[in-house]
């Protein structure tokens, strides 16, 4: 990697202490719910976030989650960790993304999309495979916020041309030496994330050589569907369903439900 770019990941502004405690303990093959519990409550703005989300309508709960313990519960480690990094993100110092064309609403709005029909779909009949991804179906996108960064670091004025994964991850190679994904990978394990969650973002276009190629296979149709600017359609992604042998009927009623939610 270009020094500069080496530069510009080592100068990328942290996240919260809580997140990076976060990470340590969900590493942890038993994890110790208890110290998880206390630690999202020590901190205010993940506490305040987490029961903002856990409460959005289109999650269908009668009463209202009114603890953390609770929604542990409901959604799942994995999921917390996911709305943990999003709280943190939203917070943090350095959220432009103009250089792909869109606002920063946007960019969240997406990977709202993109988590919400993997929640939809990876749910109930596929809910270990959900669970191995630690969150990462939340930021699924974060490449891109990393990529502007360097950009801005390296004094470059650029604005991409596509929207297509495939396509940008090209035309962000061709600009920088490295795309928004190989430069959040390389972020994620400057932080310390675990391998399994900075493997799955490094091949979640490529999964034939990822550790776990249908859990990569389930995040490529995600992020084909529901690109940076528009909503592809359902059928644009039949053939990699049947690559990764899932079945398109359960896909595709979670694709309808995130689409009635729009």
């Amino acid at each position: 990697m270009d020094n500069n770019l080496l530069f510009s990941i080592e100068s990328f502004p942290p996240l919260p202490e809580s997140i990076n405690k976060l990470n340590e303990l969900c590493q942890f093959e038993n994890i110790d719910l208890k110290a998880v519990i206390r630690l999202i409550e020590s901190d205010p703005m993940l506490y305040t976030d987490i029961l903002h989300y856990s409460n959005v309508p289109h999650h269908g709960f009668r009463n209202p989650i009114t603890s953390i313990s609770q929604a542990i519960a409901l959604f799942g480690i994995a999921a917390i960790r996911g709305m943990s990094l999003t709280a943190a993100l939203k917070a943090h110092p350095f959220t432009d993304v103009s250089p792909y064309g869109i606002s920063v609403q946007e960019w969240f709005g997406v990977m709202e999309k993109q988590q919400r029909f993997l929640d939809l779909w990876l749910g109930k009949k596929h809910r270990p495979l959900l669970q191995s991804l630690g969150g990462l179906t939340f930021i699924l996108e974060i490449g891109r916020l990393v990529a502007s960064y360097a950009l801005m670091f390296t004094q470059q004025t650029y604005q991409f041309n596509t929207h297509e994964p495939v396509p940008l991850f090209d035309e962000e190679k061709n600009i920088l030496g490295n795309s928004g994904d190989e430069l959040a990978v390389k972020l994620f394990e400057f932080w310390n994330f675990d391998t399994l969650f900075v493997n799955a973002l490094n091949h979640s276009l490529s999964p034939e050589s990822a550790m776990e190629p249908t859990t990569c296979g389930a995040l490529k149709c995600a992020r084909n569907l529901f690109t940076l600017k528009e909503i592809k359609p359902f059928e644009s992604i039949e053939p990699m369903l049947e690559q990764y042998d899932f079945h398109s009927d359960d896909a595709r009623i979670a694709y309808d439900m995130v689409m009635s939610e729009l």
